[in-house]
């Protein structure tokens, strides 16, 4: 058809508006049609003119506006020219707003094909002839067509800076309030045009106007009736202009801050505005402290932020507040696409800015005011020390939360008042108010968290709570109670074990009898015991695993994360039970979590890939047959598209006139000097006419982290029968190195290290030892990826701002190394070297992007102790690679590590840096000597240390500097072990934790290794004839099961090496030492047949010393025929019937 216009234009586009669908689709043909033809433009502008329909002319712009772009280049000058008069004209003239918005939009395309070749001379004029018009109507537009201008040619606007401002000035202060809005909303995008310091000099002069106007916006949108969408739009655009400001990379910029944090607090503190504007006027603050750390202290406002966090605290929310913390859905269910922008809480966004605080600044400025927040809310007041009338349950649990968030990064000082902090949480578990109890439980789970060891001594004083918490009748306490033995499961480890039958108990009966969310949390507390105390937990894994099988029958979505969950704890019992044990469950438990990938659960999929992972680690090599099934729907989930597009606030409305009219070859910018992408690019969302942002899951972050992880386990343990699969699962893991979230980067890095196994097994290369390498030990099929990984690593630790992915790297290249020695490394040695200089100088771009104007270490107290410690383990594992060849790394390294020992640094720092020198000395063997003197004084300080870390770390220091360096250390022998003798000390516990004065398990048991060594170093120089009855008393090692073959060796070079007269008469404790060993929990199986060799060798001595005295003394052979029997007895004495049957069984092997 021809390009109908006039009165045929006006019914198309009519019946393009109708109710009827039929006609409505053949209407859109006809304009679909006509609009690809240049004939078309003066038609619809007539319409826009001249038609009597305000909805017909707002539909005209809309669709003239969108294809105008296409069709530009095809008019001639003089069409140009009455185009522009045309759209002035229809613009002036228009009395229904929202055409006047679509028009302006309209003039916003032509502007962009116009304005940067110095043609429409005549636009800019008339735009001040409508800012200076006594209709209130042309002043609104007028800023509204400015805002798309600088959107649209912000090149072009740029040149017009200055009288922008001005303009803008005058508009932030007209006396009509739509007028000032409009302003309000044209000055956000202009920040984005500052380049250089003169024009944000510029800029500066609309801050205050900005923030007055903003208020009053703020004010009547939070007024009865103010609250619709588009109100709240605008204010949330205006942070964008704060947002940039911030942002921008110039000198002058600190000057503004000072007086934009002080606004952004005096709207945060707003109790009347909206969530969503608060949280806003947080983020930002929180940003200016992120990328400038120490510029709040600087500008004297850190008491004004953390005074701010403490008051939205103590607000009084009536949702669950710990929800997403302490939540097993992770604060969300499973099949919510729909992300509500504004679902935040004042508690939950600012205790996200006290976290970020108490991570970039000193604890010493952070934590006093949080403590003594805290103990002002619970100091004894009331009848029986019970908490102040005057302190509401909402401040108590404001205080409490507090606590709470600051306890990961204020770990170290608050782990010296452990016990003060108990007795105020404790006075919160049995407040009368039902939040306070809650929030205690979250908080007390997160000390345990956070607080080890120190905490764990406590434990008896914390499980009371846990189980008057199980047993209350509210349902939220029940599950907060679940969450803390979630914690205490993984802290405690087999400590546990005493509490476990009163708590399973509990915690099945409670399974059989709450709500589905209730028994998400008592699945997940249950796997978190079961993963601590391991095998003791078999007599409870048959009924747990009954009541798993139903429930990951279920398909109802309401089941979905309680699926999630007891298909991790599958995973959790199946590494408990091994191969053999997990058997009879194994095939159907399978074919159901194999089937739940397919449900629409991200969760799900998550815990499935993590029971993979976990089938995988227990079948080892027997798992290749499952890889043909497994490995294809895991790299489905590691390479399919995660994001969603969602639109951003709109400049213009919705334009809600139905489909887009759409051409595949349309609205090609045909415009030669001003833009060059196309209308409907720039031109952002059809439906809205807003850009798209990225919007992505939490859920499904993690669960492609999981699948990267399951992908690194089935090659870890399949070894070359993964190599069929290793090049596409190499390359699905490369591409999300560059992924936009640090947690996949990391796990990608992670998952292509273990990856390497299967390139290594299947190439075997030559066998490597410690030292130098002389020839490259890799086969060249290994060699290629191993170089590429290295080097990617490399550039990662170099430029990744993210300090977990370059956390990940280093442990990638401590699995590398210690699978494939130092060949694997040696051709990149100087730059590996270089990095970690770098890092343990705090220099790298991850620490010093932040603040660049701090430098000094001493500066940087508190920092990201998780990387630091990656750090130390690559530089610890290089150390065992290279052994002697290691010595001129250690003279660089050495330095660098001492100032982690400085009086200022937290004893985070200490433990790292006294442990780290400990495994360069086990690592470089007797090449240490030269720096044993220096490496002496630091244990032997360390010995006396506060912090049983500290005090653990030295005494293994000692022992493993003893074992090197013996004819060195000799003449220190009786002047440390005097040292060592206090830290011998347990506690009276059965745990032996020192809560009662003791020592802690951990410092006495690395005291008894370090006597160990130094017997086997030195016995001569140990005084044995007085050091052996205290050593062997304080037997058994109660927790560091990585010390025990150290001990059990020491016993049997005791048994071969010392004289009768001095082993003797402790022949029947070392049988019970090593019928404990061959028979205790937390001995492993190598240990076990260790120890039930050795006692077999001394049962051996005992009958050979018996024969011997038979023939000297015959009149007492009857007698002493039963000393071998007598002394097995003996031995057996301390253990159970079941341990004595197991130890018989060993003996007879």
């Amino acid at each position: 058809m021809s390009v109908p216009g006039g009165a045929e234009l006006e019914l198309v586009l009519q019946q393009f508006l109708g109710h009827d669908n039929v006609t409505r689709r053949v209407a859109e043909k006809h304009l679909a049609k006509a609009l690809k033809s240049p004939q078309s433009i003066p038609a619809f502008l007539d319409r826009i003119g001249t038609s009597p329909h305000a909805e017909v002319r707002q539909l005209a712009a809309t669709l003239l506006r969108k294809k105008i772009g296409g069709l530009w280049s095809s008019l001639r000058n003089e069409d140009h020219i009455a185009v522009e008069q045309a759209l002035l004209q229809s613009l002036q003239a228009e009395s229904n707003r929202l055409v006047r918005l679509a028009v302006a939009h309209l003039i916003s395309v032509v502007a962009k094909f116009t304005l940067p070749s110095k043609r429409w001379p005549e636009l800019l004029p008339f735009l001040l002839q409508l800012l200076q018009a006594p209709e209130v109507s042309h002043r609104e537009i007028a800023m509204t067509l400015i805002h798309a201008l600088c959107d649209r040619i912000p090149t072009f606007m740029r040149q017009h800076l200055g009288p922008l401002v001005d303009v803008f000035l005058k508009g932030l202060s007209d006396p009509e309030t739509i007028v000032r809005f409009a302003t309000l909303r044209a000055v956000a995008p202009v920040v984005s045009l500052v380049e250089e310091d003169h024009e944000l000099q510029h800029i500066s002069r609309l801050l205050g106007p900005t923030v007055t106007v903003l208020q009053e916006a703020i004010e009547r949108q939070g007024h009865v009736g103010q609250e619709d969408e588009s109100s709240l739009e605008l204010v949330l655009s205006v942070f964008e202009i704060f947002d940039d400001l911030a942002e921008l990379p110039l000198s002058t910029v600190k000057q503004h801050l000072h007086g934009l944090i002080q606004a952004m607090l005096q709207i945060a503190a707003n109790t009347q505005a909206h969530i969503a504007v608060r949280e806003r006027a947080v983020s930002i603050i929180g940003s200016i402290a992120a990328d400038n750390p120490k510029l709040l202290a600087r500008l004297g406002l850190v008491d004004s932020v953390l005074q701010l966090i403490l008051a939205v605290l103590v607000e009084n929310y009536t949702a669950d507040i710990f929800r997403g913390d302490s939540d097993p859905n992770g604060g969300a269910p499973a099949d919510d696409e729909d992300d509500d922008d504004f679902d935040a809480s004042g508690i939950q966004f600012a205790s996200q800015l006290l976290d970020q605080l108490a991570g970039t600044l000193p604890n010493t400025v952070v934590l006093p005011p949080v403590l003594n927040f805290a103990q002002q809310q619970f100091s004894s007041g009331g009848t029986n020390g019970t908490t102040p009338a005057t302190s509401s349950p909402a401040t108590r649990r404001g205080a409490v939360l507090a606590l709470s968030v600051v306890s990961a990064e204020c770990r170290d000082p608050l782990r010296e008042m452990v016990p003060q902090l108990l007795d105020l949480l404790l006075l919160a578990g049995s407040d009368s108010e039902v939040p306070v109890r809650e929030a205690a439980c979250v908080c007390l789970s997160r000390f345990v968290e956070n607080l080890q060891p120190e905490i764990l001594a406590h434990h008896g004083r914390i499980l009371p709570v846990v189980f008057q918490c199980l047993d209350d009748p509210n349902e939220k306490l029940q599950q907060k109670a679940c969450y803390m033995l979630d914690k205490l499961g993984e802290g405690m480890e087999r400590d546990f074990v005493p509490y476990l039958e009163p708590v399973c108990t509990r915690l099945l009966a409670l399974l059989g009898r709450s709500s589905t969310a209730t028994q998400a949390y008592v699945v997940q507390s249950l796997g978190a015991i079961a993963a601590g105390v391991e095998e003791l937990f078999k007599p409870y894994a048959p009924a747990l695993l009954s009541l798993v099988q139903q429930v990951m029958s279920s398909e109802q979505p309401e089941h979905y994360i309680l699926r999630a969950r007891c298909t991790e704890i599958a995973g959790i019992i199946a590494g408990i039970l091994g191969e053999e044990g997990f058997g009879v469950f194994e095939a159907e438990l399978y074919q159901r979590a194999m089937h739940g990938l397919r449900l629409e659960c991200s969760e799900l999929r998550e815990y499935t890939f993590g029971f993979l992972a976990n089938l995988a680690q227990i079948h080892g090599k027997n798992w290749a047959g499952r890889l043909p099934e497994t490995v294809p729907v895991v790299l489905h989930a590691i390479e399919q598209d995660d994001g969603q597009l969602r639109a951003a606030p709109s400049v213009f409305g919705k334009d809600s006139q139905g489909p887009d009219l759409k051409d595949e070859d349309e609205d090609q910018d045909q415009e030669g000097n001003g833009g060059n992408d196309n209308d409907d690019g720039d031109e952002e969302d059809e439906e809205s006419g807003r850009p798209p942002i990225l919007r992505v899951r939490t859920s499904d972050l993690d669960m492609k982290s999981a699948a990267l992880h399951a992908l690194g386990a089935f090659a870890l343990m399949t070894e070359e029968h993964f190599w069929p699969y290793f090049e596409a699962a190499f390359e699905s893991s490369l591409k999300l190195v560059q992924y936009f979230h640090s947690d996949v980067r990391s796990n990608a890095i992670l998952s292509m290290r273990h990856q390497l196994t299967a390139a290594y097994h299947h190439s075997p290369g030559l066998p490597w030892s410690p030292g130098n390498p002389e020839v490259d030990t890799l086969h060249p099929d290994a060699r290629k990826p191993v170089d590429f990984l290295v080097t990617l690593c490399l550039e990662r630790m170099e430029n990744d701002e993210s300090k977990d992915v370059v956390a990940a790297c280093c442990e990638a290249l401590v699995g590398i190394t210690r699978l494939m020695g130092p060949a694997a490394v040696h051709s990149h040695m100087n730059k590996l070297m270089d990095r970690l200089m770098t890092l343990l100088r705090q220099r790298a771009y991850c620490q010093t992007r932040e603040d660049e104007e701090d430098q000094g270490l001493e500066d940087h107290p508190d920092h990201d102790q998780t990387l630091i410690d990656s750090v130390a383990d690559l530089v610890d594992t290089l150390a065992k690679a290279y052994g002697a060849g290691f010595t001129l790394h250690m003279a660089a390294v050495m330095p660098e590590l001492m100032r982690y020992l400085g009086p200022r640094r937290p004893t985070s720092d200490h433990v790292m840096a006294v442990g780290s020198f400990a495994e360069i000395c086990i690592g470089m063997g007797p090449a240490v000597e030269p720096f044993a003197p220096r490496l002496m004084e630091v244990f032997v300080q360390g010995l006396s240390s506060k912090d049983a870390g500290v005090r653990s770390n030295a005494c293994y220091g000692v022992g493993a500097l003893c074992q090197q360096v013996p004819l060195i250390m000799a003449p220190h022998f009786p002047s440390l072990l005097q040292r060592l003798r206090p830290l011998l000390n347990r506690g009276q516990g059965e745990d032996g934790q020192g809560e009662d004065g003791g020592q802690p398990a951990n410092v006495v048991d690395n005291a008894l290794a370090c006597i160990a060594r130094m017997i086997q170093a030195n016995k001569d120089g140990c005084h044995l004839e007085q050091v052996l009855p205290v050593w062997l008393d304080r037997l058994p090692l109660r927790q560091d099961a990585l010390e025990h073959m150290t001990v059990y060796r020491c016993l049997a070079f005791l048994l071969e090496s010392a004289s009768e007269l001095l082993v003797g008469p402790h022949r029947v404790r070392v049988a019970q030492l090593l019928a404990h060993g061959a028979t205790h929990h937390s001995t492993d199986g190598e240990t076990k047949d260790y120890c039930a060799g050795l006692l077999r060798s001394l049962l051996l001595q005992q009958q050979q010393q018996q024969q011997q005295q038979q023939q000297q003394q015959q009149q007492q052979q009857q007698q002493q025929a039963g000393d071998a029997t007598q002394l097995l007895s003996q031995a057996l004495s301390g253990l159970s019937m079941e341990a004595q049957q197991a130890l018989q069984l060993r003996l007879a092997a």
